[in-house]
């Protein structure tokens, strides 16, 4: 099978066969879109994709319920520029380990992060999966919550692990 895009299975995560169809089916609308002049197309099309690509409540590997807490852009002093996505699993608050959702980030990179990415024609460095027990200012310490971060770089439409 001929894939229009490539991913680059050695330097990724494993992931479900689940996992890679949602992002082959996300990634082949992503070309449907570009292939029809998306640009051209305006801001009402933009909206609505973004909303499809953004979830409240996206579906993850662990099957917990997870939001949407805020996307952040940062251009750190070396100009490198950062697209944050910060979620909210209230299940971790019972003392889920960080291998018992470790799948979920990836997922969330690669189908959620660069989907979102593309249709907003942003390119970053780096993106950052964060996860939190509750919602939390972000740069704000807390003792009070518990939060697991993942960082990836994007290349060629998958995430590569980065970790910290």
């Amino acid at each position: 099978m001929v894939f229009p895009f490539e991913l680059n299975l050695f330097e990724a995560k494993i992931f479900s066969n689940r996992t890679f169809m949602r992002a082959f089916a996300k990634k082949l609308c992503m070309i449907c879109f570009a292939s029809l002049g998306f640009a051209a197309l305006g801001g009402a099309i933009s909206g609505a994709a973004t909303a499809g690509v953004l979830e409240e409540t996206p579906a993850v590997p662990s099957g917990n319920e997870i939001a949407l807490q805020e996307i952040l852009f940062e251009v750190r002093q070396d100009d490198s520029r950062v697209a944050r996505f910060r979620y909210v699993m209230p299940l971790m608050r019972q003392g889920l380990s960080f291998a018992e959702i470790e799948e979920d980030f990836f997922h969330l990179c690669i189908g959620v992060a660069v989907p979102y990415l593309a249709v907003q024609n942003e390119t970053v460095d780096q993106v950052i999966i964060s996860m939190a027990d509750r919602e939390t200012d972000f740069g704000v310490t807390t003792s009070l919550a518990t939060q697991y971060f993942e960082a990836f770089r994007v290349e060629n439409g998958t995430c590569i692990w980065e970790g910290f």
